[in-house]
């Protein structure tokens, strides 16, 4: 997901060639107009180092554009990406890692925005210390030899340092990840932290606090500790001309007419050297965040689907539905005791359905099968006789309002808000047109009340005109006249007009208003009953 491609790779070389043979140039002409060759004693010269400089910088400004957007197509294209995953994910997948696994994700991938560009001063650093290594050893074999040896010593203390800092940067990276679920926690708990000062002192002092502490002091460590061996370029540096002032000549390993050409040399490549260096620290980032996002990748796998897209996005007129043996199991441990078992069950065109039974009864999951959210492992569904292939096709015929609803910021649907007379006779339906105030967008997605909240998203999923309504506890958060409407205007309205109703409630008062009620026990449906003018809640 993150590598270059051959032909950006091919692209950074072409530059970096180059590039780095004009740097090499200009080192050349410094190095011969020092050590006084009389070759380079002439008039022209001065131009040419010019002409050398100006053009160097211009290849420099056309590469670094086309480098950005190299650089950020990559980062873009990548972010789309995770996203795509996310969207193409399983419930249970993202119930199970959480959704501060998706921020971090696109945290780590935000770092290799400057991949292309470090990999080219990478490229160019090498390619600059590798010529310039040649030229020394033009100047003077074992010299050049000497040197070598003193540099790889120096790389390899580096190196070990460095290498010892993968997993306190991925340690920092898991504490980071953490405090994104405090932060979750505080926006969405907010209310209860405010109310309950045990909970709010316990997640500042015993949680978030101590993460905070234990990020700073890893964070500076891993910094401090960079910063020091960064320290070796330079101090390695003086080391090497040290060498080559005081030990080389003495060793008869470097004429003294030489010493000014290694030492010019020593300076040019101080610049590839310490870049090499330098980078190590983003390396090592770009090594932990790969990693990450590649474990991502691999739990946010994207299942193969049974989807045929062509009988998915066909028109299906919906007459019947057909529940026969599932089964479903939770895959995580804590919940591996709780099985839906046997569910066989009819639905038919125009009828309203009551959901019932008490927590953990196995109404949530059900409902979560229904709607194609969680995959069962036995048994069949059939929709109009037909056994269904794709669970696209079923999707596609339902509008679902969840107890957890949630109204988008932004209008992802086909239809428009604006001069949309349906929208306006629904606002006044659901009695939210005095709420509400106009057609606008952005009317209808400011902050509601739980219960205006729910309204809004049922007004939005009758507005998408499919044949059922799947409910959960929609009623739940409305007052008691409006639940009274609901109940006995609004459901009779919405069967009237064609709409199969499976409605998640706990409203015994209003059981009659249902044409069966079906409860849930333990994983199994225990009774579904017809209701009629002798119906009675001990028949449940």
């Amino acid at each position: 997901m993150l590598k270059i491609s051959f032909k950006g790779a091919i692209f950074l070389l072409l530059f970096a060639l180059p590039n780095t043979i004009l740097s090499f140039g200009i080192l050349f002409i410094i190095n011969n107009v020092i050590s006084g060759n009389k070759d380079y004693d002439q008039p022209y010269l001065g131009w040419s180092f010019l002409i050398i400089i100006i053009f160097t910088y211009l290849l420099n400004i056309i590469f670094q554009k086309k480098l950005n957007q190299y650089a950020y197509h990559i980062l873009y294209e990548n972010e789309k990406n995770i996203f795509k995953r996310i969207l193409n994910t399983r419930l249970l997948t993202l119930e199970k890692h959480g959704t501060q696994r998706f921020y971090t994700a696109i945290e780590d991938l935000r770092i290799f925005s400057t991949l292309p560009e470090v990999i080219t001063h990478t490229i160019n650093s090498l390619l600059m210390l590798l010529l310039c290594l040649v030229y020394m050893f033009s100047l003077s074999m074992y010299a050049g030899l000497s040197i070598l040896v003193l540099i790889i010593l120096i790389a390899v203390v580096y190196f070990i340092v460095v290498t010892t800092m993968n997993g306190k940067v991925a340690t920092l990276r898991k504490f980071n990840e953490n405090y994104y679920s405090y932060v979750n926690d505080v926006i969405k708990g907010f209310k209860n932290l405010k109310i309950n000062a045990r909970l709010s002192q316990n997640l500042l002092f015993r949680n978030l606090l101590p993460n905070r502490d234990q990020a700073k002091e890893l964070d500076y460590n891993i910094n401090y500790i960079f910063l020091s061996i960064n320290l070796i370029s330079q101090y390695g540096l003086y080391l090497i001309i040290g060498a080559i002032l005081f030990v080389l000549p003495r060793f008869d390993l470097l004429l003294k007419e030489d010493i000014i050409s290694y030492v010019v040399i020593l300076l040019f490549i101080t610049g590839p050297i310490s870049n090499l260096i330098n980078m190590q620290n983003v390396y090592t980032r770009f090594s932990v965040a790969s990693k990450r996002i590649n474990n991502f990748l691999i739990d946010f796998t994207i299942e193969n689907e049974n989807n045929n897209e062509t009988e998915a996005n066909k028109d299906v007129n919906f007459e019947s539905l057909d529940f026969k043996n599932i089964s479903f199991q939770y895959e995580n441990s804590a919940e591996q005791l709780f099985t839906l078992k046997n569910i066989n069950l009819n639905i038919q065109k125009g009828e309203v359905i009551f959901i019932v039974g008490g927590n953990g009864s196995g109404k949530s999951t059900f409902i979560n099968i229904l709607t194609g959210l969680y995959d069962y492992k036995k048994g069949e569904i059939s929709l109009n006789n037909e056994k269904l292939n794709s669970k696209k096709t079923l999707q596609n015929l339902i509008s679902p309002v969840f107890t957890d609803n949630y109204v988008f910021s932004h209008n992802y649907d086909n239809y428009q808000l604006e001069n949309n007379s349906q929208y306006q006779s629904l606002l006044e339906m659901m009695e939210m047109h005095q709420v509400v105030g106009d057609s606008k967008e952005e009317s209808a997605r400011r902050n509601f009340s739980k219960g205006q909240s729910k309204r809004m998203s049922l007004i939005f999923a009758l507005l998408e005109e499919k044949p059922i309504l799947v409910l959960d506890e929609w009623a739940a958060d409305q007052d008691p006249h409006f639940r009274k409407y609901f109940y006995e205007v609004l459901l009779p309205k919405f069967k009237k007009e064609g709409k199969t109703i499976i409605a998640v409630t706990h409203d015994d008062a209003y059981f009659k208003q249902a044409d069966r009620i079906i409860k849930f026990d333990y994983g199994q449906i225990v009774s579904d009953v017809k209701i009629n003018s002798d119906f009675q809640l001990s028949m449940l």
